[in-house]
């Protein structure tokens, strides 16, 4: 779930459901639309697993099962896709838009996503670019493991949720 800054409410549905998309609601929670279907093509979605918008008021969309993040504006309308921060379990997108995107299935649950490192990858919403990884502690595993959530602190520091070892781990910004 987020909350828009003018109060609208987006909801992901879809893991492991028979529906795949993203619910919007006012302020109030009257409904007002839907967008996303189940699939693999544009607009499509298998697990929509997490939300976050950046400054500009855009919905990232991350799109696990198909490996990507999908961009709409607040209507639904798809503006890009990006596949290059790998399977997202989690993502972040700080006041800076820096995006953060955890994900914690890559090569270790059913041999999804094979030949990506599991871990969290950071980059600029502003251009797509990857610029940091920060790699999951747990070289080898079959299930899921390093960060499923994502959030980073205002001195930098990020934090991921681990589902499978159910624990948290911080990872201190070096100056």
């Amino acid at each position: 779930m987020l909350v828009a800054p003018n109060g609208d409410i987006f909801v992901s549905e879809g893991h492991g459901g028979a529906n795949a998309r993203v619910l919007k609601f006012d302020r109030n929670g009257k409904f007002m639309t839907s967008f996303g279907s189940k699939g693999s093509g544009p607009s499509e979605m298998e697990h929509p697993h997490a939300l976050a918008m950046d400054s500009r008021g855009r919905l990232f969309v991350g799109d696990r099962a198909n490996n990507r993040i999908q961009i709409y504006d607040q209507s639904g309308k798809l503006l890009d896709t990006w596949t290059q921060f790998s399977r997202p379990s989690g993502v972040y997108i700080d006041s800076k838009d820096m995006i953060y995107v955890a994900d914690s299935e890559s090569e270790s649950v059913s041999r999804n996503h094979d030949g990506w490192k599991r871990g969290i990858r950071i980059g600029s919403v502003k251009d797509g670019k990857v610029l940091y990884f920060i790699p999951d502690p747990v070289e080898k595993t079959t299930g899921t493991s390093a960060a499923e959530g994502v959030a980073v602190d205002a001195q930098g520091n990020v934090y991921g949720a681990e589902v499978g070892p159910r624990a948290l781990k911080k990872y201190v910004r070096k100056p």
